[in-house]
This record gives C-alpha cells, structure tokens and sequence, in this order.
C-alpha cells in the first residue's frame, strides 16, 4: 500500500475544475492524497476530472455547475462538502474573458466577466468559510492574473476584477488569520490552455500572442501542471507560515 500523501485526509474544492489549470490543480491535488470536488460548467468534465483523480487513490466528485449567482456558488461548493464531509480547502479558478477593445463592448459583457471573475470567488469564498471558521481553519487559494496586477490591453475589464481578487485575497487574509485560515493568490501569466490554442486560431490574437511570448523571459508559455504546482504549494502545510501573498508564475514576463 502507497504512503499517505501529505494532503491526506485534507478535502478540496475546485472551481473551474474541469480542463487546463483547474483539472491540472486537482489531479495534483489528488496525486498528494487530497479527496476533491471538481465544479465546472460542463458535467461531462468534471465528470472525467472527477473519475481521473480517482484514478489516483482518492474520493472525487464532479459538480456541474455555472458559479455566477450565490445561490449557484452555495448549491455547488455545498455538494461538495456533502459529498466529502467538509471543506479544508478552496481554489477559486474559474474565469472567463474574451480578448476585445473596451470601446466595443457592451453591458452584458462586462457583467459576465465580473460575475465569473470575482463574484464567482466573493461567493464561494463565503460558503467555504463558513465550514472552515467552524471547523478550525483552512486554506484558499484565488487563481488571479499577472493582467490584475499591471493591466493587459483587449481585456481591461477581465485585469479589473483579477485587480479585486487580488484586493480580496489580502484582505480576507487579514480578516481569516484568527480563525485558522490561510488566503493566498496565484497569478498565472500566459499558459497553454484550450482558451489559449482557441486564440491562436484567429490570425490577430496568434500574433500577439508570439509577441507576448518573446517578451517573457524563459521564451516560453507555461504549462498549466506548473501553474498547478504553484497552488498546492499554498494549500500545503509547506506554506503553514504564509498568508495574503501574491505569487506572479509568469516566466519572468512580470517582476513586481
């Protein structure tokens, strides 16, 4: 029989779970022992997310699930703990964004991006914490941008909210640390995701996309695995001693 994991024991949930950096950050999660709840928009992903972290040794769940009301983010984050019997720790993942000029967007489109941005994370973020200050502590990890921490042009709106999710880290940080629980931020720079190989479909994204890439100083894009491996740090008691810090894993592309 394997050796515990270091996360043994420990239950986690998922946002945007269901490909690139959350399927990433809950395969990894599970690969340390972690039982997870996979919470998607697509049940047939967090379905096979699910059925791969079970692979690994460990209870999963998928949860499908569009995280853009309250009552939507209180149903999901909810199953999850039912099914698991509790909560220790959250990544708040899902995100969304197009790459248009403000001055072509409309109201509709900005407010999807908010809701999905930051108060998907406002959201699940309670109904977590709810169980955690109850049950002696835990640990959230918010999946930002490096777009909210320097702006980014074709997706101003998108660097705002990922700005409030930065803003929202540090202070929960602040509010929590009495109760036992660690809020910490990972702002992915460009990864190799299904939403970046979408982009590179169209003739203008693909070369801002090559443009972008060689201003990143290791010449390269990020895996999402590595992107993954930046929050299970902040899951992990490797982190015990560190709260409301924001990591940029972005190649170097952003020191600040």
């Amino acid at each position: 029989m394997a050796a515990p994991g270091p996360l043994s024991g420990r239950r986690a949930a998922i946002t945007g779970g269901g490909r690139g950096i959350g399927r990433a950050t809950a395969l990894a999660l599970a690969a340390r022992g972690a039982d997870v709840g996979v919470i998607a928009r697509t049940a047939a992903q967090v379905e096979r997310v699910a059925a791969e972290a079970r692979d690994r040794g460990v209870r999963a769940v998928g949860v499908a699930a569009d995280l853009a009301t309250y009552a939507a983010c209180r149903t999901a984050i909810g199953a999850v703990r039912e099914a698991l019997g509790g909560v220790e720790i959250l990544v708040n993942n899902a995100g969304w964004t197009l790459t248009t000029p403000f001055l072509e967007e409309d109201e509709a489109y900005w407010r999807r991006v908010v809701d999905v941005n930051l108060w998907s994370t406002i959201f699940c973020s309670r109904v977590a914490l709810e169980w955690m200050v109850e049950h002696g502590g835990g640990a959230i990890v918010n999946v930002a941008s490096d777009a909210g921490r320097v702006g980014t042009s074709g997706e101003t709106v998108y660097a705002a909210a990922k700005g409030a999710v930065i803003a929202l880290t540090r202070s929960l940080a602040r509010e929590m640390a009495p109760h036992g629980v660690r809020v910490n931020c990972v702002c992915p720079g460009p990864t190799e995701t299904e939403v970046l190989a979408e982009n590179r479909k169209d003739p203008a994204h693909a070369g801002r996309i090559d443009r972008m890439i060689r201003l990143i100083p290791l010449r390269r894009v990020a895996q999402p695995e590595e992107i993954a491996e930046a929050v299970v740090f902040f899951c992990s008691d490797a982190s015990r001693y560190i709260t409301g810090q924001v990591l940029s894993v972005s190649g170097g592309l952003t020191m600040v």
